[in-house]
């Protein structure tokens, strides 16, 4: 059974994938199907009609003989026309899987883009990732067998009952319905006995993905701490685990197909029986002899196809579990506000203020990080944010741009609590420097211009060189179009400092949020950028977290934080004469004796 959230995700998928392109598909699949059903059982008829009219034709009666030619050509037409739909059919049903696939992808994409930090900072990329390749799969296994085999065997069932009731012998029609409930009784219990498996498949594919993908991303790290044995270890178990997982699947597979087939073996022989008795009593002719035998070893070819059908759909729905109970969870948008709240938000003029007020986070509830903060930053003003390790600095930036909710307290911006702005228009108003640059596999001009398309170049070289990037990147191969390698890796840490400053130049935000913005340049390359972030960042809004004390002794006001609240706050020289903790911070990096 599925979860209410996850029934409400895959409704909502299958709504969204339908388009007019998509119905006109399934509706040429739909005849392409029926014709394909209706030839598959009109051919053992056909066939029928031109046995009798071989057992009884008279060479010399030359009518009788173009009705066995007529039979002969109907049964040929009805075999070749089956065929050639088969033969189309993958067309159009290539066509829908597609654009399902298609849908599916981005449907995923765009919705992961939007959950909640907190939620993702619990998922290894590997399993998210994965989860939407076991739902591609799941979905291409249904629409082959709803396209290619339920709906054809349904109406080939279905005709052939019809067919079989017109030869006057209850006992077939008896048996063909008999053979065809125990059949499908067969694959309702295997199926039944086969859930628990999948979910473990499932589950156990996830976790070897999962690590798959987090010891690439962290090769260098397991290199360094030599601990890839370790990594080669823990992948082999969870890949015996899946492997095991994957052989009780089969076995039950395969117990079910054994209970199918000795059905079959039975069934057939008790048709075999009364068909004969009934051409022995006259009651049938050769050529309903044949039919019946026909479609008695026909009638296997749907039903099977109906069973595994049945099956491989408990899988692929089994599959997309994963990818429904990821598209359940609420994104950032059930954090929007309505529409009153929105319509009454306007774009403030100038930088605003901003006020923590009351404020409760923790990344985990029991533990939290800020507690009952209180702070008030001044419009245009540059305020710093120090203190030891683990006193909430960084986490006042993430709430800020909504990376994560507070347990309690609020967030003002210019008196507008941060709830009532639409998050796209907050996070438009801010210019981050984080401390560890978020670089794309983009080039050079496209990781500068991130969620400006339409910067111009000249923009962007101005950026770049305010943040003392242009002369580095014009010694580049390409330039402003060479490629960065994943997250960056081929620049060292200043150069891709220097890039997320620019990024954050080139958005001319009203709120800097700067988190350790000098943290890994050199001496040299930091006394040339402080001044440009100086008079950047002149009459707006500047939030700095800073660990080294000497980039922010200019700041407007300095706050210290202890414990998650405010500890003192002040300029610089009024801090140092306190003798309080930000004096002993800055005797502890600069060995004053102040």
């Amino acid at each position: 059974m599925l979860r209410p959230g996850t029934l409400a995700a895959a409704q909502g998928l299958i709504r969204e994938a339908v388009d007019r392109r998509l119905l006109l598909a399934a509706f040429g699949m739909l005849v392409l199907v029926t014709l394909s059903g209706a030839l598959a059982a009109g051919s053992p008829l056909a066939l029928k009609h031109l046995v009798d009219a071989v057992a009884s034709t008279d060479p010399a009666d030359q009518p009788a003989g173009n009705a066995m030619l007529l039979a002969g050509a109907i049964y040929l037409m009805a075999l070749a026309g089956g065929r050639l739909m088969a033969d189309v059919r993958p067309l159009l049903a290539g066509t829908m899987e597609q654009r399902v696939l298609a849908h599916i992808r981005q449907r995923f994409f765009a919705h992961v883009l939007r959950l909640p930090t907190a939620y993702l900072v619990n998922r290894r990329g590997g399993e998210l990732l994965h989860s939407a390749d076991l739902a591609a799969a799941g979905a291409q296994a249904i629409m082959s067998h709803v396209a290619n085999g339920i709906a054809p065997a349904l109406i080939e069932l279905v005709l052939m009952s019809v067919v079989l009731g017109q030869l006057q012998q209850p006992g077939l029609v008896v048996l063909f319905v008999t053979t065809s409930l125990l059949y499908l009784a067969v694959f309702a219990v295997g199926l039944l006995r086969q859930q628990p498996a999948i979910r473990e498949v499932s589950s156990g594919s996830l976790e070897v993905h999962g690590q798959l993908s987090d010891g690439i991303a962290h090769v260098e790290t397991l290199r360094c701490f030599g601990a890839v044995n370790e990594a080669e270890q823990s992948l082999g178990r969870a890949s015996s685990l899946l492997a095991s997982r994957w052989l009780r699947f089969h076995r039950l597979t395969v117990q079910g197909a054994l209970a199918a087939s000795a059905v079959f073996a039975v069934t057939l022989a008790a048709c075999l029986v009364l068909a004969a008795e009934a051409v022995a009593r006259g009651q049938l002719s050769v050529g309903g002899f044949v039919l019946a035998s026909v479609y008695m070893l026909q009638l296997v070819r749907p039903l099977e196809t109906l069973g595994m059908a049945a099956r491989d759909l408990a899988r692929a729905i089994g599959f997309m579990r994963p990818l429904l109970d990821i598209l359940a969870e609420p994104s950032e948008a059930w954090t929007e506000p309505d529409a009153r709240a929105a319509s009454r938000w306007t774009p403030p003029a100038s930088s605003p203020s901003l006020h923590f007020e009351d404020l409760y986070f923790g990344y985990d509830t029991q533990r939290p990080v800020i507690r009952g903060l209180d702070l008030q930053i001044a419009a245009g003003r540059t305020t710093a944010i120090v203190g030891r390790s683990g006193s909430g600095k960084s986490s006042l930036v993430r709430l800020l741009l909504r990376l994560h909710e507070p347990q309690a307290g609020r967030i003002l911006v210019d008196g507008h609590p941060i709830e009532s702005i639409p998050t796209a228009d907050l996070r438009a108003m801010i210019g981050l420097v984080p401390q560890d640059a978020g670089l794309l596999q983009a080039s050079v001009r496209s990781n500068i211009a991130l969620g400006l398309p339409g910067a111009t170049q000249q923009s962007i070289e101005h950026a770049a060189t305010r943040a003392q990037l242009h002369q580095l990147v014009g010694e580049m191969l390409h330039g402003y179009d060479t490629l960065l390698g994943e997250r960056g890796q081929t620049l060292s840490g200043g150069e891709r400092q220097r890039l997320a400053i620019a990024r954050a130049m080139l958005r001319k935000p009203m709120i800097y949020l700067l988190d350790e913005p000098t943290s890994m340049l050199d001496g040299k390359t930091e006394a040339a950028i402080l001044p440009a972030l100086q008079e950047l960042t002149f009459g707006c809004t500047t939030l700095v977290i800073a660990h080294r004390l000497s980039t922010i002794m200019h700041a407007d006001h300095i706050v210290v934080l202890e414990g998650g609240q405010v500890h003192e706050q002040g300029r610089h020289a009024e801090l140092l004469a306190k003798q309080g903790l930000y004096a002993q911070l800055w005797r502890q990096q600069t060995g004053s004796q102040v």
